[in-house]
């Protein structure tokens, strides 16, 4: 889908994760969830969204907001703006909001007043899937995502995995899954709740220099044991270390260095 829309080929995705929460660091504020997060193996990061209705604002307003929290977690403390790398945020519209009758709409930050690119790395995608043209590759992974039978649609990859989960057997059993990804994604709200709170301490207590040292080295004490008590909930389950640390790195959004760190501090 990517090689498609970005007419790039040769790009290899090495993390992806569906409905990745990102949390506003502002007390009370808006919360995302991406429908898609993507990391390629260059470091370039994708949001992939569906657009179904609000019009042509809230669609360029949407996608402003969602390619700032993009950007927002790029890099860790440390690192050097030097170290950011492109982001992409693409949105499937239902309808041809921007009323130009293409199958893709690509924006980039330029000077207004030469028309040069400013070449900052930032893009935002719109996919027209009201396009219809079928001789073309983004006409048919249109069609393909429109459609509802697998023999009815052109890419082998999406053929093939829509026919395994609905017509084979071992793909109806793989949906039971489902109720480990509700777990995963219940464990996810726990901790989003968690950190709404924590946020909402720390700032009421900076009044208190003292106090809020003392909160924060609590808080953060409960959300080292809230994640050492996964591990170790998980290792009972006979997970595997592997499994472990792509578990909670993806619930409590750590680094594969920060995950190391955790489950060797639970024997």
């Amino acid at each position: 889908m990517l090689s498609i829309i970005l007419a790039r080929q040769g790009i290899v995705v090495e993390r992806l994760a569906v409905q990745k929460t990102m949390i506003n660091p502002e007390t009370g504020g808006k919360d995302i969830a991406f429908d898609i997060y993507a990391r390629d193996n260059s470091g370039k990061r994708y949001d992939i969204e569906m657009q179904r209705s609000g019009g042509v604002l809230v669609l360029k307003k949407r996608g402003r907001y969602y390619s700032a929290a993009l950007d927002h977690v790029m890099l860790k403390e440390g690192e050097d703006y030097r170290d950011m790398k492109d982001s992409y945020v693409i949105m499937f519209m239902e309808e041809d909001y921007l009323r130009g009758s293409r199958p893709i709409y690509a924006f980039e930050r330029m000077d207004i007043l030469t028309g040069k690119r400013f070449d900052d790395g930032n893009h935002i995608i719109y996919v027209n899937c009201a396009y219809e043209d079928s001789s073309t590759e983004i006409g048919r992974l249109v069609h393909d995502f429109l459609c509802r039978e697998a023999s009815e649609m052109y890419y082998d990859e999406l053929k093939k995995s829509v026919a395994y989960y609905k017509h084979d057997e071992r793909g109806r059993e793989e949906m039971c899954k489902e109720v480990e990804e509700y777990a995963k994604d219940y464990a996810k709200e726990y901790a989003e709740d968690y950190a709404k709170e924590y946020r909402k301490q720390a700032e009421e207590a900076k009044e208190n220099e003292a106090k809020a040292k003392e909160n924060e080295a609590k808080m953060k004490q409960k959300f080292d044991d809230m994640i050492m008590n996964a591990v170790k909930k998980k290792r009972n389950l006979k997970m595997t270390e592997e499994e472990i640390k792509s578990f909670i790195m993806d619930v409590y959004d750590l680094s594969e260095k920060e995950a190391d760190a955790y489950i060797k501090r639970v024997q």
